[in-house]
């Protein structure tokens, strides 16, 4: 992909653990690679879909003045983070943040960090059988919005039967495709967090559940931790969810089953005709 690369754009500022770094703040160096599609920019004369580097450089400069951090890791993150919310078109960064004035008393040119991130499309189940169950599928959206995670589409609503013979009301249920520059452990944090912020308890094992947020696919990515299974272990066991993925990415291939969803619609369907 076209990468617009910025290189060593010097900033003071008060960012460090020891007081004497806030107080006489010292010097900073960032360097960057951006990636995007420049072809409409250099084709059209386009500016909305280009970067102007030189308003960018004196963000990053306002940015990075504007608060005192203790670790440069933070601060690295935070201007990742703030470029791809002001730049939608931008899909990557990588950025390096260096320290050359450090307080380590010993030979030393610099000390830096880098932080690679690229953005990633991710499809989230929702469900909700408690409660007003609609406006806890939108709340939960919303909440995923307010996180910078960019939805680009919402299946149907589908009314469903409990899955997993604990008895309880039926459920209200949608897949969303979503986009986002958060690695998958961390998303996955996000969406026990708007859980929790909703007023989930976790109290009965498949019980009933204000709102619960399944992550399903983040692309081709196959992971397997005590903590994150992808993709879902249960998506090809559960119809509505094929349903609602067939709905809005019929053609996406599971990474595992190496079926595109519609395929895996139709043997479920024979399978259980």
């Amino acid at each position: 992909m076209d990468q617009l690369q910025i290189k060593d754009l010097e900033i003071f500022a008060y960012h460090g653990l020891f007081p004497s770094e806030k107080e006489l703040g010292q010097k900073f160096v960032v360097s960057a690679n951006l990636s995007y599609d420049m072809t409409k920019a250099a084709t059209d004369l386009d500016l909305t879909a280009s970067v102007h580097y030189g308003e960018l450089c004196q963000q990053w400069t306002t940015w990075f003045q504007e608060t005192t951090e203790d670790l440069i890791e933070t601060v690295a993150y935070k201007l990742v983070e703030r470029t791809f919310e002001t730049y939608s078109l931008v899909q990557e960064i990588k950025l390096e943040l260096k320290k050359p004035w450090a307080p380590v008393h010993l030979p030393l040119d610099t000390c830096s960090v880098t932080i690679h991130r690229r953005k990633q499309r991710a499809f989230i189940a929702l469900g909700s059988n408690m409660g007003d169950k609609q406006a806890n599928l939108e709340q939960a959206i919303d909440k995923l919005r307010a996180r910078g995670i960019h939805i680009l589409k919402e299946s149907s609503v589908l009314t469903t039967e409990p899955w997993g013979g604990v008895e309880q009301d039926s459920f209200a249920n949608q897949v969303v495709e979503v986009e986002t520059w958060l690695p998958a452990p961390v998303l996955l944090e996000s969406l026990l967090a708007i859980e929790s912020e909703m007023g989930r308890v976790r109290e009965v094992h498949w019980g009933p559940r204000l709102i619960d947020l399944d992550l399903l696919f983040v692309e081709d990515q196959i992971l397997y931790t005590d903590d994150l299974i992808l993709p879902h272990p249960y998506i090809a066991e559960r119809l509505f969810v094929l349903e609602s993925l067939q709905e809005i990415a019929p053609h996406f291939i599971h990474p595992t089953l190496k079926q595109p969803i519609r395929y895996l619609v139709d043997q479920f369907e024979q399978g259980n005709a």
